[in-house]
């Protein structure tokens, strides 16, 4: 069973690292890899949790549709990050604070919730799959914060505009099913 829940928090974490790349490549700080990890964390915790609550009878039908919102909203936010970035806006650090790292979290865990949908049809002790799952999160963002941070040196100036292509590819890899 614990076997089980790690491949499973693994596969949900997947798009938490590539969107920590990608937030990675745009620059960010200690403190704000901290927060990002922690932000995409907890959102991995909370949506499956909710989902393992509510149990059985959404999971087929949510599944489809919280991938595909979840995609949108991560497109729409990335694209705020590329005009944001073409137009000389924020600093990197401080894009990847508020409502843009809140929204980014929860549109990157929507179809987290169908997924504890579909696990609580089995019945897994829902503390150790959400911890499992927001540790898990919480890793993977590090190290892809981490890799995209290396990234970002390579591109230089253009860290943030990368950042925000490499999102909306990632939003893209969300609605066809590849994350």
């Amino acid at each position: 069973m614990v076997v089980a829940l790690l491949i499973v928090a693994v596969a949900l974490g997947l798009n938490n690292f590539g969107a920590a790349i990608a937030i990675g490549v745009s620059g960010v700080d200690r403190r704000t890899e901290l927060k990002v990890a922690t932000v995409f964390g907890l959102c991995d915790v909370v949506m499956p949790a909710i989902g393992m609550l509510i149990g059985t009878g959404l999971a087929g039908p949510l599944g489809s549709a919280a991938r595909w919102a979840g995609a949108g909203i991560l497109l729409v936010t990335a694209i705020w990050g590329l005009i944001e970035a073409l137009r000389g806006g924020e600093d990197a650090p401080t894009v990847w604070r508020g409502w843009r790292l809140l929204v980014s979290g929860a549109a990157l865990s929507l179809d987290d919730l169908a997924v504890g949908l579909a696990l609580g049809t089995v019945r897994y002790p829902i503390v150790l799959a959400v911890a499992l799952f927001g540790l898990m999160s919480f890793v993977m963002s590090i190290i892809g914060l981490k890799l995209g941070k290396r990234l970002g040196v390579a591109a230089g100036e253009h860290g943030e505009v990368a950042g925000a292509v490499i999102l909306i590819g990632i939003a893209g890899a969300m609605a066809l099913g590849w994350l």
